[in-house]
């Protein structure tokens, strides 16, 4: 469920910031004519899920073939993932249809990076017309789960400014 959630957060902050609206161009495999944005460096080891919409779309398919798109599953999956886990319901509206072609390159430079800093992340958000309460929400796909230790370790033992002297004290336990 939270790889479903972090996934759509991906899907819908790429999409935010780019022309080509909510297309799932973030689940397209590498092909001879395609650079997939699975391997942009912001997605690298972050995004996962790719099975299980993979396995619905096939499941859907069943029922009403060539209707359904794997946009509309990926934002109806998140959306039930993160009501599983307590977090807040939406309504999803429907009708996207899936891209046929990925931009890596845009994946690289308009998605937010793991060590991008506080004032580049406020300002990142902010070319896209998001405010930092939107920026917060958008990240909140990150509350749920467990995060990797290299991401923050050197900001909890920098005694550095941009992180509360107790916050850190108590994550160095």
């Amino acid at each position: 469920m939270i790889a479903l959630f972090r996934l759509d957060r991906r899907f819908m902050f790429l999409d935010i910031s780019s022309m080509y609206g909510c297309d799932a161009s973030l689940l397209l495999d590498e092909t001879p004519t395609i650079v997939s944005e699975k391997t942009a460096l912001p997605n690298l080891g972050s995004v996962r899920g790719f099975g299980i919409i993979e396995d619905a779309k096939r499941e859907v398919e069943k029922t009403c073939p060539g209707v359904v798109s794997c946009a509309d599953i990926l934002a109806v999956a998140a959306r039930d993932a993160s009501t599983l886990v307590g977090g807040p319901s939406w309504t999803v509206k429907l009708g996207r249809r899936d891209s046929t072609t990925a931009s890596h390159t845009l994946a690289e430079i308009d998605l937010p990076g793991p060590f991008d800093s506080l004032s580049r992340l406020i300002s990142g958000f902010a070319n896209k017309g998001l405010t930092t309460r939107d920026m917060v929400s958008l990240s909140g796909a990150h509350s749920i789960g467990q995060a990797q230790c290299f991401l923050f370790r050197d900001r909890i033992y920098s005694n550095g400014t941009d992180i509360d002297v107790g916050f850190a004290s108590t994550r160095r336990r």
